[in-house]
C-alpha cells in the first residue's frame, strides 16, 4: 500500500491506528506553544525569527509567521529552499555558506526571497559578491560574532569592523547587521546562572554593534537568542531578534530546565516481546528516537525504566506495570531532543483529541547540505 493512500485511510482514525514507529504531533499543543511565544515578543521591541530546524514543516512555519514572527531563521541552503518553495520569503540562513555550487544556489534564491546568511570572513564574501553580480542579485549578510561558542564568527571587534567595511565595498551583498549564538547557556539548569552567562554573550554582541556603529557601519539587525534564553535575549536592549526553535514542538531537556512550553511531540511504539515477567521489547531504537541529550521518557508509565536502546529495539524494565501490558500495545515516548528525532522521520501524524487529523510530510527531511 503506497504511503499516499495510507495517509488518507488513517486520517480520522484513532492514533492507536498509527502504524509503528510513529512521531506524533499534538496539534492543540503546537497551537498554545506558538500562541505563547507569540505573545511574549508582542510586548517586547524584539522580534522573534523561529527556527526552522526544528521542526522542518513549511506548514508551522507559516503558522508562525501567521501569529506574528518577523521571518524564518534555518541552518542550510537545503532548508532555505524548502522554505522559499513554500511561499516564506524572509529567510536567515545562520550559518556560512561556501563554495561555488552552493552560493549560486543562494544567488538563486534571491531572486524569490529576502534571502540573509551570515558570514565571518573576506574570502567567503567576496567570492558571494562575485557571484551575486554574475547573477543580478543582491544578497543580505550578518556578520557573525563568536560570542562564546567557540564555533563560527569573527572574535574581536575590529575584526568585526574590518570584515563588516569590506563587506560595505562589495557588489552583490548588502551588510544587515550582526548575529551571535550563546548556545554555550541555553541549557544551564540554574536560572540565574544561564541570565548571567546569557547577557555576558549579549554584552559583546552589543558592545560589537556599537562600535561599527560609531566607525560609520550601519547595524539593522542584531540577531540572537534559543528557546533556553528568549526571556534573556528578548529583554536585552539591543538586540532585535530571537532564533528560538525548540518551543514549537518543546522536549524533554528544555522542559527539565524550567522552559514552561507543551510537550508536542511525541514517539509512538509498539510492544513487540515480552520475553519475561519484567523485560518488555519495543519496536524503536536509535534510528527513529534519538538520545544524545538523554533517554527519552515513557509517558504514563510510572516505575518503568528504559534499560537499553539498539539500533531498531528498545527494552524497558518495569517491575509493577500499573496496566495489564501485552504485545501488541502502544506505547509513547517525548523525546529528549526533538530536533534531532523529527530529523530521523519522513512524516509525522498530527493528533487532535487523540484523533489523527492529517499526515505532513517531512518536506526538509535530509535538508542538511
Amino acid at each position: 500500500m503506497s504511503s499516499v493512500r495510507y495517509d488518507q485511510l488513517i486520517v480520522g482514525k484513532h492514533k492507536h491506528e498509527i502504524e509503528t514507529p510513529a512521531l506524533l504531533l499534538y496539534a492543540d499543543r503546537l497551537e498554545r506553544n506558538i500562541d505563547k511565544m507569540a505573545a511574549f515578543f508582542s510586548q517586547v521591541e524584539c522580534n522573534l525569527r523561529p527556527h526552522f530546524k526544528t521542526h522542518r514543516l513549511p506548514v508551522i512555519a507559516h503558522k508562525q509567521i501567521k501569529a506574528g514572527a518577523r521571518g524564518i531563521t534555518c541552518a542550510k541552503i537545503s532548508e532555505a529552499k524548502v522554505l522559499a518553495e513554500s511561499g516564506v520569503r524572509d529567510v536567515l540562513i545562520a550559518n556560512q555558506i561556501v563554495g561555488e555550487r552552493k552560493l549560486e544556489q543562494l544567488a538563486g534564491l534571491a531572486h524569490h526571497s529576502d534571502i540573509i546568511v551570515a558570514v565571518d570572513n573576506v574570502e567567503n564574501a567576496s567570492q558571494m559578491s562575485a557571484i551575486a553580480v554574475k547573477r543580478g542579485v543582491k544578497v543580505n549578510v550578518l556578520v557573525e560574532i563568536d560570542v562564546g561558542m567557540n564555533r563560527c564568527g569573527v572574535g574581536t571587534e575590529e575584526e568585526a569592523l574590518a570584515l563588516a567595511k569590506t563587506i560595505l565595498d562589495l557588489k552583490g551583498v548588502r551588510l544587515r547587521g550582526l548575529m551571535g549564538y550563546e548556545g554555550h547557556t541555553v541549557l544551564i539548569p540554574d536560572y540565574e546562572r544561564r541570565k548571567s552567562e546569557c547577557r555576558k554573550a549579549l554584552v559583546r554582541l552589543v558592545r560589537v554593534r556599537d562600535f561599527l556603529e560609531k566607525n560609520g557601519v550601519p547595524i539593522e539587525i542584531v540577531s540572537a537568542g534559543g528557546t533556553g534564553t528568549y526571556t534573556i535575549a528578548g529583554r536585552y536592549p539591543g538586540i532585535t531578534e530571537v532564533q528560538a526553535g525548540s518551543y514549537a514542538t518543546m522536549d524533554t531537556q528544555y522542559r527539565k530546565i524550567g522552559i514552561d512550553f507543551e510537550i508536542a511531540l511525541s514517539l509512538m511504539t509498539t510492544i513487540i516481546s515480552h520475553p519475561t515477567e519484567e523485560k518488555y521489547i519495543l519496536d524503536t531504537g536509535l534510528k527513529s528516537l534519538t538520545n544524545d541529550m538523554g533517554m527519552p521518557e515513557l509517558i504514563e508509565a510510572p516505575g518503568a525504566v528504559i534499560d537499553a536502546m539498539h539500533e531498531e529495539h528498545m527494552r524497558i524494565l518495569w517491575k509493577n506495570p500499573t496496566r495489564n501490558l501485552k504485545m501488541g500495545d502502544k506505547l509513547e515516548f517525548y523525546p529528549s531532543h526533538g530536533c534531532t528525532t523529527i530529523n530521523l522521520h519522513d512524516l509525522c501524524y498530527v493528533v487532535r483529541n487523540d484523533v489523527v487529523e492529517a499526515v505532513w510530510h517531512m518536506k526538509a527531511r535530509g535538508a542538511s547540505q
